[in-house]
């Protein structure tokens, strides 16, 4: 049985992990730290979002140490400070966990230290990327030796990076739409958000697809593919692609309908809401798409994969 504990606090550190490295990353390519300063308050407050999410990542981190220490050391009594600092000190993912933490300190202050807004943008994207890739060292990626080992846990951290760069945009995109609306200001950030992340979009499921293969291949393996269908691992597997299905259709919508029209409303000087209104619709619930696939990668942590 999954300890829910444990779940939730993979959750926590997991998810806003990802925004640190992801959003900041959309603000370089999708919209141009200059071009920030042009954007509705409650849009540029998004750093300040990168901020929270960093501090739940670091709370999460916090949390899933000590819950993995509590486990290790059953015995009340077993559970001090000398405990805790084994754990982080002595095993691999206790390590990575601790780096984990330094990291995400650094980036929550990054802002407040750190100037112009684009090297700061710089630094918390960077610093992300590794804090993301610092999950495939608590994972299932690294229980593989030798070259099998390094091919998996190569998998593992594109795999993270992708959907990073996906869910980071989201967020973001999510909040330009919102403000769009809200103020009818705006659009053309909107909109140059939405093309750019369209130009990189084929690349990152394209990422997915082939890291996911290889994780796969790993964790499953031909020799139990009947396992996709009678172990709890293979069932959430199961729904994790039938959600990923979903986001992919929902993206394509808007790359190859709305977005086109929201660009031929916007040169044409045109009503432009409706297009606005779907895209944020479909944003949203992309966006839903991810906590939901997020929970379910955070319970797929705790079980034991059929290979």
């Amino acid at each position: 049985m999954a300890d829910w504990g444990i779940v939730a606090a993979r959750f926590l550190q997991f998810g806003p992990a990802l925004v640190l490295f992801g959003t900041p990353l959309f603000f370089l390519y999708g919209i141009g730290p200059g071009a920030v300063s042009q954007l509705p308050r409650s849009s540029r407050g998004l750093k300040h979002v990168v901020i929270a999410a960093g501090a739940l990542s670091f709370g999460g981190a916090i949390w899933w140490v000590l819950a993995e220490t509590a486990m290790i050391f059953s015995d009340p009594g077993q559970f001090t400070p000398d405990a805790i600092w084994t754990v982080l000190t002595g095993t691999g993912f206790g390590r990575a966990a601790f780096l984990r933490i330094i990291l995400i300190a650094v980036a929550i202050t990054a802002p407040w230290i750190i100037q112009p807004y684009r090297r700061t943008l710089i630094v918390q994207a960077a610093i992300g990327a590794a804090v993301v890739a610092s999950f495939a060292w608590t994972g299932h990626g690294i229980k593989d030796e030798g070259a099998a080992g390094y091919i998996h846990l190569v998998g593992d951290i594109v795999h993270l990076l992708a959907a990073a760069i996906w869910v980071g945009a989201l967020l973001a995109l999510a909040a330009l739409l919102f403000e769009s609306i809200r103020h009818r200001t705006g659009a053309q950030a909107a909109l140059r958000g939405l093309e750019a992340f369209s130009s990189i979009g084929v690349a990152v499921v394209a990422l997915l697809l082939l890291s996911g293969i290889v994780n796969s291949w790993f964790l499953i393996g031909p020799a139990h593919i009947t396992a996709l269908l009678t172990s709890p691992y293979g069932l959430l597997l199961d729904v994790k692609l039938v959600l990923f299905a979903a986001m992919l259709a929902l993206a394509a919508e808007n790359r190859y309908r709305f977005t086109p029209q929201l660009g031929a409303a916007l040169a044409q000087s045109g009503t432009r809401e409706k297009s606005l209104n779907v895209l944020r619709r479909n944003i949203v619930l992309e966006t839903t798409l991810a906590l939901v696939v997020l929970a379910v990668v955070s319970l797929m942590g705790t079980l034991e994969p059929p290979a």
